[in-house]
């Protein structure tokens, strides 16, 4: 996923920022010098401005885990970070409330030097993201990405971590990781700053999907796979198999296509991109979708035509999920007035996933 970070120092710019290239990313992100300077109201305004995007408050809590991250999610954010150096009492905190409110907690390793003993100690009490970043006063000392960092990418990806990459990500850098299945990558400067901001934000989108798709399950499959990621890889295709039997037409002509067990499949890893029907919005599909299942990044918009299903970005990942998923698509869909074969969907992912 794309990631736009929200650094300013006051509210009104960031929100005129956010409203502008909110269709062309994923995430947005409070930053930590927004929310010092705005307050959580800063996390409020930009969700209602931003009613599609997934919101991450980064707050960097050192300390009480718990309220702080319940302020996050109370104010509308889907994540919250805590800082890399808080005692692991305020990680486990902040981890069991995110838990209880079906949102996320990401560690902030920022300053980390034994990050690898760290992230055993997060493993043991929940954590699932950790964000690898290059400080912004590392980048003013001209601090470079270097191989030792991947090193350590790799690492954290291996211990079954979803890790988040930022600080100076440019469209020229993007592929430096593409070896590396990272699961979000932040830009900050190079898209608020760019002359034409949507432009620039839709460029990372298109180099991050040309990267990330079909190449990239050959790098990915040397790293090694563990139970999840071969069962997501199963529940890609069980979605893939059911929207069609539903009647859905995947945004790629399939004609062509040598199939879900094929490494040069069309599709981009675990994410399936389907054709919204016509005389549907997009935008209002989603908030039917999220009404049914709850907020995830498991689903989301992506143009003005087409959403995704990513089964690998389940929080609470398991066969009965991936079923939940479909069936809120599905009936979504019908409220809408289209016809879709639910039970036809739902039997053919039944019967891939066992």
């Amino acid at each position: 996923m794309l990631q736009l970070a929200l650094d300013y120092f006051s509210l009104p710019p960031a929100i005129a920022m956010a409203v502008k290239v909110a269709p062309f990313v994923d995430v947005i992100e409070i930053g930590t010098p927004l929310c010092k300077a705005a307050g959580i109201d800063a996390v409020r305004a930009i969700r209602e401005v931003c009613p599609d995007n997934l919101i991450l408050a980064d707050l960097k809590t050192p300390d009480v885990g718990d309220l702080e991250a319940k302020m996050a999610f109370d104010a509308g954010a889907d994540f919250m970070t805590v800082i890399g150096g808080a005692a692991l009492a305020t990680v486990e905190l902040a981890v069991k409330t995110a838990k209880e409110m079906g949102k996320e907690m990401l560690m902030e390793l920022t300053g980390v030097r034994d990050i690898i003993a760290r992230a055993q100690e997060w493993k043991q009490v929940g954590v699932e993201r950790m964000v690898y970043h290059r400080g912004w006063d590392e980048q003013t000392f001209d601090r470079q990405w270097e191989a030792e960092d991947k090193v350590v990418i790799r690492q954290l990806i291996d211990m079954g971590f979803k890790v988040t990459v930022t600080g100076g990500i440019t469209v020229d850098l993007l592929p430096f990781f593409q070896d590396l299945p990272v699961s979000i990558i932040i830009a900050g400067r190079a898209i608020h700053q760019a002359p034409d901001p949507a432009a620039s934000a839709n460029q990372f989108r298109s180099t991050i999907a040309q990267l990330w798709s079909g190449p990239q399950t050959a790098a990915y499959n040397h790293l090694g796979t563990s139970p999840n990621e071969d069962m997501a890889e199963l529940a890609a295709k069980a979605i893939r198999w059911s929207v069609s039997e539903m009647g859905l037409l995947l945004t790629v002509d399939g004609r062509d296509c040598p199939g879900c067990d094929s490494p040069q499949r069309f599709c981009p890893g675990t994410i399936s991109t389907i054709r919204c029907p016509d005389g549907i919005n997009v935008n209002d599909l989603i908030q039917h979708i999220a009404q049914a299942f709850g907020q995830s990044n498991a689903f989301g918009r992506l143009s003005d035509d087409a959403f995704y299903l990513d089964p690998a970005q389940l929080a609470d990942f398991s066969p009965r999920r991936v079923i939940d998923l479909l069936l809120a698509t599905g009936h979504a869909l019908r409220q809408f007035g289209h016809p879709v074969d639910i039970n036809a969907g739902i039997n053919v992912a039944n019967q891939i996933l066992g």
